[in-house]
């Protein structure tokens, strides 16, 4: 989308179990109270096809890439709604 992005962004949810070989992608997974959350899925050793497919599959049937533009045009003013 033409937006620069920071290297470590891509991997650094998933490191610790990409590291012990264990496949896992972090994916959008819709919205709570107006925020994006994410989920992520976890493959046996070695199996990073099967991680790929559940996390297409999962896509295929909740779209997400409309979450984008909800996030982009919402209020980044806590100020009012945080209450301590």
């Amino acid at each position: 989308m033409g937006c620069e992005t920071r290297s470590l962004i891509g991997w650094c949810l998933t490191y610790f179990t990409n590291f012990t070989g264990h496949p896992s992608a972090s994916i959008p997974a819709g919205m709570v109270d107006g925020l994006p959350v994410g989920m992520q899925i976890i493959g046996q050793r070695y199996a990073d096809c099967d991680v790929l497919a559940a996390s297409s599959t999962f896509e295929q049937l909740r779209p997400w890439q409309h979450i984008y533009e909800t996030c982009r045009n919402r209020s980044l003013d806590y100020s009012t709604s945080l209450s301590l």
